[in-house]
């Protein structure tokens, strides 16, 4: 399933229930639904913040596909390419409101991955579960 929205955080349900649908359509039970959901909800989130700069009119591209026996997620942007190593969690011990965005995607996922696009500039996160 490929589907892009723009960065106005009102679309992070349309990719809440996409993924669901997607989830159950394809019978994936291999995971838990809800967690796959929140390390989407918080990679999309860190697009809209980070590559954007909380602009609501910015493309992201979002595409969903099973290759036995994972479920592939990409998130593409066309923004501002945050330096991969910068692309940390913070410190658990550092009890703040927010930022754990990182540390669940991280926990959640078998494999993360961060990559700098030439053509349209931007960057691909490749999230396995």
């Amino acid at each position: 399933m490929n589907f892009s929205i723009l960065s106005d955080p009102s679309n992070l349900k349309i990719v809440r229930d996409h993924l669901k649908s997607f989830i159950k359509e394809k019978g994936f039970q291999r995971v838990d639904q809800d967690s796959v959901i929140l390390a989407t909800d918080e990679a999309v989130q860190n697009v809209m913040r980070y590559a954007y700069n909380l602009e609501k009119d910015k493309k992201i591209d979002v595409t969903f596909e099973v290759k036995d026996p994972n479920l592939i997620i990409q998130i593409r942007d066309y923004g501002k390419q945050v330096p991969i190593e910068q692309i940390q969690p913070r410190e658990l011990d550092d009890v703040k409101p927010g930022g754990l965005g990182v540390h669940f995607i991280r926990n959640i996922c078998e494999k993360v991955d961060y990559q700098h696009m030439d053509e349209g500039g931007g960057t691909k996160l490749t999230l396995t579960f």
